[in-house]
């Protein structure tokens, strides 16, 4: 043990060797990393160890399962995923490039969390498995912590996030992000006896891939202080009828979106059905087994219609207002879509897992608890769709193809050498019809949000 710990106080020492700007940085990487763990153990401690009466079975499966190490760790590399690129602006960083910091912190967690402190591997947060959007990667780690518990109903699964975690994901980015750098910066400089045991604290990985941050960073010139520049102009007051002239999207009545929505759904249905796509044929296309009853595969053609229609008129409204998504009108048009297919979502994941379409796993049992992470992330796929769509190039036919991944039946029948050609044309002549409708929508009646919240479909 005492050569050990001779070697560990070596590297340390190394640390010294290197300019006081440079080990001034490390010792802020260090006493971060350490700071945000403890908050994240913090947070969840008094989120959900504690004892509530009145909680549901699923509400407490879950907070089990987030106060485990494994979920604390996942937790902390969710979070620092939706940090990349951030800056801590109370840091005086000396060397380290400020955007750079919150990178750095996670390639220690990926070399401590998910890589067995190895330095061979990649340690990037890109390969993280979390996105870098906030509501994206906490919808993954709800997913991950769903399959962990075995929770499998979706509706109960919107409510924990809806009741508990949302709220407490956003305040603790907000610790992470905003609150932490204020005790980071107000800590000892220097070579301190805290910095030393957190530094010594760490793996012998971690430590050298800080000593090799120092070297490469000892190599560089250090920051320059900007020019003392003017002070930024007052942002102008807002104008609402400025806003809504120029984005009147985000001021439309939204159940004039939902109607439009509702009458486009069945028109597309009836245009699949009119494809007269017999039984055996259907069943062949989308891989599903001889005894899946028609009735089954109609009823999820008819939730296809219904995610098409949707994704379909977000789209046509992203075209005319690319900010559209995230936007009040935006989140209750998605809020009724989701609400009234909450079923059809958990039906498509069940179908997938009990084998009968040709995505299915057949090895999963009727319970699995992968059903809930199936239907998540069916839901993600139809609302990421239109952004897509609006990013991809290509043919129309492999345009149309982005707009439909989240569809479980049309999809394949895109790719159909006989029906694809036709169906495409069909959404494409859909998007040029709605043209004029959304033109009368948006120059109609624009109501803020708070005008909005009792209006009803």
């Amino acid at each position: 043990m005492r050569l050990f710990d001779l070697f560990r106080k070596s590297e340390w020492r190394k640390l010294g060797n290197y300019p006081v700007g440079v080990q001034q940085d490390i010792v802020y990487l260090v006493a971060f990393d350490a700071l945000i763990k403890t908050a994240i153990t913090s947070a969840i401690r008094r989120s959900f160890t504690s004892t509530q009466s009145g909680i549901t079975e699923t509400v407490q499966l879950l907070s089990n399962v987030l106060s485990g190490r494994s979920l604390t760790s996942e937790l902390l590399l969710g979070i620092l995923s939706t940090g990349i690129g951030k800056e801590f602006t109370s840091i005086k960083w000396s060397y380290l490039p400020p955007a750079r910091a919150v990178g750095f912190l996670g390639i220690l967690a990926m070399c401590e969390f998910r890589n067995d402190e190895q330095l061979i591997v990649q340690n990037d947060l890109k390969y993280s498995g979390f996105s870098s959007d906030p509501d994206e990667a906490r919808s993954q780690y709800l997913i991950l912590a769903a399959q962990t518990a075995g929770v499998e109903d979706l509706d109960e699964i919107k409510d924990f996030n809806e009741d508990q975690f949302l709220e407490f994901w956003n305040d603790l980015r907000k610790v992470v992000f905003q609150d932490i750098q204020l005790n980071v910066s107000s800590e000892t400089p220097g070579l301190s006896s805290t910095s030393k045991e957190r530094f010594e604290s760490l793996s012998q990985p971690r430590q050298q891939t800080l000593l090799l941050l120092a070297d490469s960073l000892s190599k560089k010139k250090p920051n320059t202080e900007s020019p003392q520049a003017a002070p930024p102009k007052a942002a102008p007051p807002f104008n609402l009828q400025l806003s809504q002239k120029e984005h009147p999207f985000k001021y439309v009545p939204y159940p004039k979106l939902v109607k439009s929505i509702n009458q486009l759904s069945p028109e597309i249905l009836n245009a699949f059905e009119k494809l007269s796509i017999d039984d055996y044929e259907l069943r062949r296309l989308v891989g599903a087994k001889d005894f899946v009853p028609r009735a089954l595969l109609h009823g999820m053609a008819a939730f296809d219609a219904d995610a098409l229609a949707y994704c379909i008129v977000v789209a046509a409204v992203i075209e005319s207002e690319p900010t559209f998504v995230g936007c009040g009108v935006w989140k209750k048009v998605t809020e009724i879509f989701e609400k009234r297919n909450l079923a059809q979502f958990q039906l498509a994941a069940e179908a997938q897992v009990n084998g009968m379409l040709g995505d299915a796993k057949l090895n999963m049992e009727i319970n699995d608890p992968k059903k809930a992470s199936l239907g998540l992330n069916l839901l993600q796929e139809i609302r990421r769709a239109p952004t897509n769509y609006s990013k991809a190039g290509g043919d129309d036919l492999a345009k149309v193809s982005v707009l439909m991944a989240g569809t479980t039946i049309f999809r394949h029948v895109l790719n159909h050498p006989r029906y694809g050609k036709t169906f495409s044309s069909f959404v494409m002549d859909k998007f040029t019809s709605l043209a004029p409708v959304l033109e009368e929508i948006k120059t109609g009646e624009l109501l803020t949000w708070d005008q909005q919240k009792d209006l009803t479909v």
